[in-house]
């Protein structure tokens, strides 16, 4: 049973108010932040309270970006919150996926404009214009710490995401180069922290290897947890700043004397009154994001997000009068969690596709489709099976069941897909650009499916701002999944 360390704002206040540093180095671990700005006033009185303990490092795992309209769509692509973690006194990070998402020019003005270092030892520039750190060695009190960052590998080489962002750069599989790394850089350092973007199922397996590693501040795929494995220390804080992960390493005659570690819920913090104001000028920058579009009837659950996703993918006027009988898209994608009764706002729709993902149109038989959703369903194996697999993470505006087999208990693959779809018939189909890159035969997209190159949140504003009744949300899926008598 995991077991997570909370810490209150009242323990904070009585530790700050004992006035005296102690011979201890805090380390502070973010990670998959998703441009979160509202959660930076917490963040920052936290930082404060350990900086009047001891010395303090802040470091973050990846994913700063896509999430928030507010600093995905500015006017210097992901500049506002590299602007709050300067404020604030980041020291170290490493790349996520989804710094790579506006491509070379827009990482590289991120890193320029950053007060902190980067590290990432698997990835490298073709053109070497900002090569980021293998590794970045801090000494404070006596004590070597050594710290690199490690960004996901999958199948194709490179981390997860459309295969043309990656163009200008190179990468190492993202086990092999950490274990190598930690081997190299552990005879040097006498704690050595890897922050790491590989998801927690790749974390897994360094410590299985028995990795020289004390501390996996990991990230990717938004676990919470807090624990050894080992003799390794994992741990992941969700997303969106809900927590970070503190660890407070003991110092005693130039010797660490023991090291511990608590996972701190932010929405326990009071706000820090100078970062809530730069916040709040940030989302004043551009009034425009703020202004209202329509309204929403009745709150909307993830799953009513999802199905006004649909609906908007579904009435978009295509060009040619192309007019969708069938739509899927990821859950994954949809990036709203909720949405509020009452004014939506601009800023609202965009974030719910901080990607700019686009939209293919097409035609498939009932025989394509049936198959992409199980080959998905089924990727990974049924004990160890992909983040986005084995559930239902198609939504389509056509109901249809997942029928799982018997074995194994726990995590039974699929064996078929049920809908009212006549086989053998030509549907006209409509999908983010996600799904037909990740998830269906290259062949058949290339005969059958093509780009529309009309943008999700574009097919979204066209879609709310064309309901003269309002946003009224069905919050149920259509998709289920059941057992095989």
């Amino acid at each position: 049973m995991r077991k997570f360390l909370f810490l209150g704002l009242f323990s904070l206040l009585m530790l700050v108010a004992c006035g005296q540093k102690e011979d201890a180095i805090y380390i502070i671990s973010t990670n998959d932040m998703h441009a979160s700005i509202d959660a930076f006033p917490e963040l920052a009185t936290l930082i404060h309270s350990y900086e009047r303990r001891g010395e303090v490092l802040v470091v973050d795992s990846g994913d700063r970006v896509a999430g928030n309209a507010y600093v995905d769509d500015a006017e210097q692509d992901g500049m506002p919150i590299i602007e709050l973690m300067n404020a604030v006194g980041y020291d170290i990070v490493t790349l996520g996926n989804h710094e790579f998402d506006k491509g070379y020019d827009a990482l590289r003005t991120m890193v320029e404009g950053s007060e902190f270092v980067w590290t990432c030892a698997n990835m490298q520039t073709l053109d070497e214009q900002y090569p980021l750190e293998r590794y970045t060695t801090h000494e404070i009190i006596g004590i070597k710490l050594g710290f690199f960052g490690i960004v996901d590998t999958d199948q194709k080489g490179h981390p997860l995401g459309k295969d043309d962002v990656y163009k200008e750069f190179i990468f190492e599989n993202d086990v092999d180069c950490a274990e190598r790394v930690a081997e190299e850089i552990a005879p040097e350092h006498d704690f050595v922290v890897l922050l790491s973007h590989m998801g927690l199922r790749m974390d897994g397996r360094l410590t299985e290897r028995n990795a020289k590693i004390n501390w996996i501040a990991g990230g990717h795929s938004h676990d919470l947890l807090c624990e050894s494995k080992n003799g390794i220390h994992l741990s992941q804080n969700n997303k969106n700043l809900r927590y970070v992960t503190v660890a407070k390493l003991s110092v005693d005659n130039g010797a660490i004397s023991g090291v511990e570690y608590e996972q701190v819920n932010l929405s326990t913090i009071e706000e820090d009154r100078d970062i809530r104001e730069l916040v709040d000028r940030i989302k004043l920058s551009d009034p425009k994001l703020n202004e209202v579009i329509a309204t929403a009837n009745e709150e909307f659950s993830h799953d009513g997000v999802a199905n006004l996703t649909i609906d908007a993918l579904m009435n978009y006027p295509y060009h040619d009068g192309f007019q969708p009988e069938v739509c899927f898209y990821h859950f994954g994608g949809v990036r709203l969690s909720s949405l509020a009764k009452g004014d939506v706002r601009l800023v609202d729709i965009l974030n719910n596709d901080p990607f700019l993902s686009t939209i293919y149109l097409g035609e498939m038989t009932a025989s394509d489709i049936r198959k992409f959703i199980l080959d998905k369903y089924n990727s990974g194996t049924p004990e160890q099976p992909d983040k986005e697999s084995h559930y239902v993470y198609f939504r389509s505006n056509i109901p249809y069941q997942i029928i799982l087999g018997n074995e194994p208990a726990e995590y039974p693959d699929a064996i078929d897909i049920k809908f009212d779809l006549e086989e053998g018939h030509l549907y006209r189909v409509a999908m983010c650009n996600y799904i037909a890159e990740s998830y269906i035969d290259k062949e058949l997209v290339a005969r059958q499916l093509w780009d529309s190159n009309t943008l999700v949140r574009e097919a979204m504003l066209h879609y709310v701002e064309n309901l003269e009744s309002g946003l009224t949300p069905n919050n149920v899926s259509l998709q289920t999944e059941v057992k095989s008598e």
